[in-house]
Formats: structure tokens, C-alpha cells, sequence
């Protein structure tokens, strides 16, 4: 009766060792490693960017958490959050769900990149996106990835609903900067013109008067703070 419980045991040890063998046989074939990363709908990054972020290519498919993947991708600075699909032989499509930049606020020196809800995306040295550089917000330090500890959150939802209707009439990449310091004063500036809105109410007919303008004068101060008694008035730079 051992001698049968020895062979049978000896049998299930081997049949354990073949089907063991035949799995790491197979998770080292190349239809089962990573050959190839899809990168879609990313305005920031290559696939190069993320191969280099990621290590993947050459590792195999099998044990490999998506989870951990997503977080490798979020220290990225524009990536709000990814999904991540895998498709045999070998390859893995992401698709990139980005931050969108609002403007620039300036800070000793350098600029910190943000978004809609006050988020520093990065900080850079010069301007290199077509956006509005956002002068007023009050703070005193910042962590990447954090939202700006403002003085003042009024300050930060007036700017976000000026850029939002600036965005609404295709007209963002044409100011080159909000001033927002006194909210019943405030700024905005394209190409030469110092535009005075004064406060945030009416902005929307401001902005169209603005447009009109702006296609025969690219210079001087334009007051449309009284846009609601009637009055607009273009002064020379002086």
C-alpha cells in the first residue's frame, strides 16, 4: 500500500514539475513579454516619455498590476490619471487623462504652471505654452501637485472664470497676462493694449468689445470698466 502512495505522490511531483517547467518556458517567450507601448491621446508626451517613466519592454505580461502602473504614471506631471489596456502579442495601450494648464503665476523669478482648481502642475524657468501669466494671487510657499495656499480663493475663482470665458470665444492664447491684485480693478493685457475691466461683472460683454478693438488697435490703455453707463475710451500710451 506505500509502494502505491509512493509512485502516485511521485507521479503528482513530476506532473507539478512538467507543468512548472512549461510555465516558465512560456512566460519567457516574446508573445508573452512586453514589445510594445501605445501611447493615445497624450498633448504632452511621447512614447518614448513613457517607455522611459514605465521599464516595461522586454518584462512579462502576466503579474503585472495596472495599479501600480497608474501610479508610475501619475508622478508625471500631467497626468491626472491613465487607463491601461493590454492586447496580445505583447503590446499595452495607454491612454493619457491630462491636467489642463490655466496660466502662470509668477514665483521668485521662476513660473508655476496651474489649474483650474489652483493645482501646480510644474514649476518652470520661462513661459513656454501659449497661456496668461496670472499676477495677484497672494501665497508665501507651494508643493508640486498641490493646490496654491492663496491669501484669497476669490482671487483664484476670478481668474479661472476669466480664462473660462476667454477659452468660450477662442480668445485665451491672445492675452499674455490677468492682473487680479484689486478684484475691483482688474487687468488684462494683449499685445500692447493695457485692457482696465474693472470688476468681473458684464466680463462677457467687456471681452466682446475687447475683440472688436482689438482688430484695428493693438496699442494704448483701453478703460471698458463703464461698459454698463455706455462708455469706452482708448488713451495713447503716454
Amino acid at each position: 500500500m506505500r509502494t502505491r502512495d509512493n509512485v502516485f505522490a511521485k507521479k503528482i511531483m513530476y506532473a507539478i514539475g512538467i507543468v512548472s517547467i512549461l510555465m516558465i518556458t512560456l512566460s519567457v517567450l516574446p508573445i508573452w513579454q512586453v514589445t510594445k507601448i501605445i501611447v493615445k491621446d497624450s498633448q504632452y508626451y511621447s512614447e518614448e516619455d513613457i517607455k522611459k517613466v514605465l521599464k516595461l519592454e522586454g518584462e512579462p505580461l502576466w503579474g503585472m498590476s495596472k495599479k501600480k502602473l497608474k501610479e508610475q504614471l501619475k508622478k508625471l506631471p500631467y497626468v491626472e490619471d491613465s487607463q491601461i489596456d493590454y492586447s496580445f502579442p505583447g503590446k499595452i495601450q495607454i491612454c493619457l487623462i491630462e491636467k489642463v494648464p490655466y496660466g502662470y503665476v509668477p514665483f521668485m523669478g521662476t513660473y508655476l504652471c496651474i489649474d483650474e482648481k489652483g493645482q501646480v502642475i510644474e514649476q518652470v524657468n520661462s513661459v513656454v505654452q501659449k497661456l496668461p501669466i496670472i499676477r495677484g494671487l497672494v501665497f508665501n510657499a507651494f508643493k508640486i501637485g498641490e493646490v496654491l495656499p492663496l491669501e484669497s480663493e476669490d482671487a483664484l475663482l476670478i481668474a479661472v472664470e476669466l480664462i473660462n470665458i476667454l477659452k468660450k470665444y477662442n480668445y485665451t492664447q491672445k492675452v499674455t497676462g490677468i492682473d487680479i491684485y484689486n478684484l475691483e480693478q482688474i487687468h488684462l493685457y494683449v499685445d500692447n493694449l493695457d485692457v482696465i475691466i474693472g470688476n468681473i461683472q458684464h466680463f462677457e460683454e467687456k471681452l466682446q468689445w475687447l475683440i472688436k478693438i482689438h482688430e484695428t488697435h493693438d496699442m494704448g490703455v483701453l478703460n471698458l470698466s463703464q461698459i454698463p453707463n455706455g462708455q469706452v475710451v482708448l488713451s495713447p500710451i503716454e
